[in-house]
């Protein structure tokens, strides 16, 4: 029973690194194809070139933003929790 308490923070680590690395990868593909499709295309109704390196800025953006959440979330994480089941 005591090695179940000392996986549970190495479990809770690799399912909030795995959810980052989901967010990471699905999010600026889906918000270049989204802003690509409805915003520059449809609702603006911009050429084709223009219209990518538009959508890729905001992938960049987006993927920026996912990127900081995890670096915060990787170094503000709480490890008092963690550290007070293991004593």
């Amino acid at each position: 029973m005591h090695s179940y308490f000392q996986e549970l923070p190495e479990i809770q680590v690799f399912k909030t690194v795995l959810f980052h690395c989901v967010i990471i990868i699905a999010l600026p593909v889906l918000s270049f194809f989204t802003s690509k499709i409805f915003i520059f295309d449809g609702l603006l109704g911009l050429n084709n070139v223009p219209s990518n390196v538009y959508s890729a800025g905001v992938a960049i953006l987006v993927l920026h933003v996912a990127l900081g959440a995890f670096i915060f979330r990787a170094y503000f994480d709480d490890q008092s929790k963690t550290q007070a089941k293991r004593d």
